[in-house]
């Protein structure tokens, strides 16, 4: 198919079965395509926010194969954070970098109550007011609400209550549960995150959607994944930005095992943000997640439908103990954006333009 056919085949609405075949259309011709419909819907700006990345604990007993950032109980290596240093850490930032959100994530640990959160948010917002708290994923909050044994509802309000604005993306890795037994087999079920999602955002707390590619999935799993991000957003409009996620097998059990030898190829990066694209059209924003990808690539992805670059994640971690190190400053990330001739915007957790670079 040439670039204009597959676009016009987008915007006559791709049926699942036709968006698999589209990974075995050239990627060129993808990405041609999939860059006129973003310039088409969204314009020419690439945004990103200036953030901090903290992990309050590295503390899991979920024990994902894909993961090489957690630490069991009672390891060596294992920390929980205290509430008043993450908050004097965004402080900080705040201050010398000009952060304008904190995304905390940690594990699923069980030695921690939902007071030790209600008080981090709170110290957070006592030291850093201006700042955003982007913060446990749907996986988090359904651990929680069992060893709590409270409702997902209980813990949402008590977390927008201290201070949660927004819930980060992850724990999505892909939908379908014959890929989920593989690389998160002790983690929710792909429903049971939709469910969640569209909780929160009921109860006014947006959201990101990430999706773990790269891996053991095939192209149907990809397709279905980003159909049910499509379908949530269509019933909530509480997605922030969809995000692609590279993975990377570097010190992980899957990589351990030989399920995986090497991150995917450049080409099927391509694809799948594309694809992402054409599926999405103008519902929601696709990323370009350059730490998962690298940087070169990202103004390539810029190219191809992804119009956002997440942020400058400064202090990354989990992707960082999986060979994936680096943090950007604003004026790397828009030079990655002019790169691929795009205007560069600065904007916050809610994707408000703050200003253009």
């Amino acid at each position: 198919m040439t670039p204009r056919e597959i676009a016009e085949a987008a915007l006559s609405g791709l049926s699942a079965g036709e968006a698999v075949k589209l990974f075995d259309e050239d990627f060129m011709a993808l990405a041609k395509a999939a860059e006129e419909l973003t310039l088409k819907l969204w314009g020419d700006s690439v945004t990103f926010v200036n953030n901090i990345v903290i992990n309050y604990s590295n503390v899991c007993v979920a024990r994902c194969p894909i993961c090489a950032f957690y630490r069991p109980p009672k390891h060596p290596e294992a920390y929980t954070r205290a509430p008043e240093d993450v908050a004097k850490a965004v402080a900080e930032a705040s201050s010398s970098l000009g952060v304008t959100e904190l995304h905390v994530n940690g594990g699923f640990n069980p030695e921690l109550s939902v007071e030790y959160f209600e008080e981090l948010f709170r110290a957070v917002k006592r030291a850093a007011p201006g700042v955003a708290i982007k913060g446990p994923t749907m996986a988090e909050v359904d651990y929680y609400s069992r060893l709590w044994r409270m409702s997902w509802r209980e813990v949402l309000e008590r977390f927008k209550e201290a201070g949660l604005d927004a819930i980060s993306g992850g724990g999505a890795e892909i939908f379908a549960e014959e890929v989920r037994r593989v690389v998160s087999p002790h983690k929710l079920d792909g429903e049971t995150w939709l469910n969640i999602a569209e909780l929160a955002h009921k109860l006014g707390i947006p959201s990101n959607a990430t999706m773990l590619y790269g891996h053991v999935e095939r192209p149907e799993h990809v397709v279905d994944h980003i159909f049910k991000v499509k379908e949530l957003q269509e019933r909530t409009g509480g997605l922030l930005l969809f995000i692609p996620v590279k993975f990377s097998p570097y010190n992980t059990e899957l990589g351990r095992r030989g399920l995986v030898a090497a991150p995917a190829p450049a080409v099927y990066d391509i694809k799948v943000v594309a694809i992402a694209r054409l599926i999405l059209l103008d519902k929601l924003k696709v990323a370009a997640y350059w730490v998962s990808t690298g940087k070169r690539l990202a103004s390539t992805l810029l190219k191809a439908g992804a119009n956002d670059l997440v942020g400058t994640m400064y202090n990354e971690a989990v992707l960082a103990s999986a060979g994936m190190r680096g943090a950007a400053s604003p004026e790397e990330l828009a030079a990655i954006a002019r790169e691929a001739g795009r205007r560069p915007a600065l904007r916050d957790t809610f994707h408000r333009v703050l200003r253009w670079l």
